[in-house]
């Protein structure tokens, strides 16, 4: 049986557009050694789950080189869009022409991979920033959260469906986030129940960087879900064993 593994935020340029290193020297070559940890640890048969900002590039054709680096590396892997994920297209027909073989791609959609479900959506900040220029009021975030919410329902839908396609009942479920689907220092939000509804055993997330992230970074088990956020330098570049199917 696979294990499932997460390692989120790649954040490669391998064209060199937009080296990691100028956030740090811990960046430096990240890819290497990403790809080391990886090949060493990951099964054929195994899982990946990168939930976001898997590359810098801005159109599908810019990603090649990092679609690329995903396709060397062995097990199954499933993705979600991220924040700065703008290379990614804008229909699943052309998100599922560009992306590697033995690949699913998670927004509105869901996969069962080795009788293992996967689900999720984005997500977005719980209330306007307090830098980076933003500029929405909480009207604005609300109404992304609104469509985030719906995106996740579908998601579960498609679940449903692809179970019920495969006439099986409910196995292992596991749901993406790209952001953290909690309020930072909160221990329940809009998302929680819904995920812990639709069965999820694992919800694994990304986003989060750097050393000061505090209560942002939501661990541990909240209504039955274990939540674990995989941003890959908070998890030393090395893929993080989620659970064995």
């Amino acid at each position: 049986m696979p294990t499932v593994w997460a390692l989120s935020d790649l954040h490669l340029s391998l064209s060199g557009a937009k080296p990691m290193d100028v956030f740090g020297g811990h960046w430096e070559r990240h890819h290497e050694r990403m790809a080391e940890a990886w090949d060493r640890l990951v099964g054929a048969d195994d899982i990946v789950l990168s939930p976001g900002d898997l590359s810098w590039a801005m159109k599908p054709a810019e990603a090649k080189a990092d679609l690329d680096w995903v396709a060397a590396r062995p097990g199954w892997k499933v993705i979600a869009k991220g924040n700065h994920d703008y290379w990614w297209p804008g229909t699943r027909k052309a998100c599922a022409a560009v992306l590697p073989p033995r690949t699913a791609a998670i927004k509105k959609s869901a996969a069962r991979i080795a009788g293992i479900g996967f689900f999720g959506a984005r997500g977005g900040d719980f209330a306007p920033l307090t830098r980076y220029g933003d500029t929405r009021s909480q009207a604005d975030v609300d109404a992304w959260l609104d469509r985030e919410e719906a995106e996740l329902k579908l998601s579960i839908a498609e679940l449903d469906r692809l179970d019920a396609e495969a006439g099986v009942p409910r196995g292992l479920r596991i749901c993406v986030f790209h952001y953290p689907p909690v309020a930072s220092g909160k221990r329940s939000s809009r998302f929680t129940p819904i995920i812990a509804a639709a069965g999820a055993s694992w919800c694994v997330y990304g986003h989060l960087h750097g050393k000061d992230i505090g209560p942002a970074r939501v661990e541990g088990e909240i209504a039955g879900v274990q939540y674990r956020c995989a941003s890959c330098d908070l998890i030393g570049f090395e893929p993080l064993r989620i659970c064995d199917a």
